[in-house]
């Protein structure tokens, strides 16, 4: 088994938008990040060509299968001995209609957007618990938490999941000093985003609607997950924080 010095963070979507943010904020401020994601090609491309191979290591695999999160832990463990950290940030939208939703495209959102939080969350927890680590938690939840849009139930249902999980389990590991929170994302500049804007009209009627007047960048969420699992925020646990330039607060 290895044995490092530094802070060691597991990332889960650590090969794009917010997850690789928050992966290369950590590692520039001395963690080293166990990487883990479903895209091989492109975790296996941001892995060589941004990370520093000494301090970073990956996996790929499929949030919803234990069997895949069981053996990503293993190896963290074999590589570095210790996990200081988790943040749980797979997330994925599919747009569909409540009417027209199959059971399988709810099946599909529940199991990445809650079950893969569930999954990571338990098998961090218990080795945590096991080897007496005062661990942190981060789950990346969404605004859709709070606000609810057309064609997103599943996605909704989800991520209040994760908002509600996050308390529960804030609740439960507090004895064994591991604190678990949630970061609630606005619309941040990602590749997701983009998918869903498809022109320029309609990117600045979203824009318009946050009180600061912008989208968030993928590093500013990044820095609030920093914060969360320093030592300066030992004291917050269960708590679920929006980072939204204001969406959730003020309507006209």
């Amino acid at each position: 088994m290895g044995s490092i010095s530094k802070r060691v963070a597991v990332i889960t979507g650590a090969a794009s938008g917010i997850g690789k943010a928050i992966a290369l904020l950590l590692a520039d401020n001395g963690y080293y990040v166990f990487l883990f994601d479903k895209d091989s090609d492109k975790l296996r491309k941001v892995f060589y060509e941004e990370f520093c191979v000494e301090n970073a290591s990956y996996y790929y695999g499929d949030v919803t299968l234990k069997q895949d999160v069981e053996k990503a832990l293993a190896q963290c463990i074999q590589k570095t001995g210790r996990i200081d950290a988790l943040i749980s940030n797979v997330g994925v939208l599919r747009k569909v209609e409540f009417l027209n939703m199959t059971e399988q495209q709810w099946d599909d959102t529940i199991d990445i957007n809650l079950k893969g939080v569930f999954l990571w969350g338990q098998a961090v927890a218990k080795w945590m618990v096991e080897n007496n680590v005062k661990g942190s938690i981060v789950n990346i939840a969404c605004m859709r938490a709070r606000l609810v849009g057309k064609s997103m139930a599943a996605y909704a249902a989800a991520k209040a999941g994760v908002n509600t999980l996050t308390k529960a389990m804030a609740v439960e590991l507090a004895s064994h000093n591991i604190t678990v929170n949630a970061v609630e994302p606005g619309r941040t500049q990602t590749d997701l985003l983009k998918s869903h804007i498809m022109d320029k009209s309609g990117e600045e009627l979203r824009q318009k609607l946050i009180p600061l007047g912008r989208f968030a960048m993928p590093e500013e969420v990044a820095q609030t997950v920093l914060f969360l699992i320093s030592d300066r925020a030992r004291y917050i646990t269960g708590a679920c924080i929006p980072v939204d330039g204001g969406y959730t607060v003020e309507k006209d």
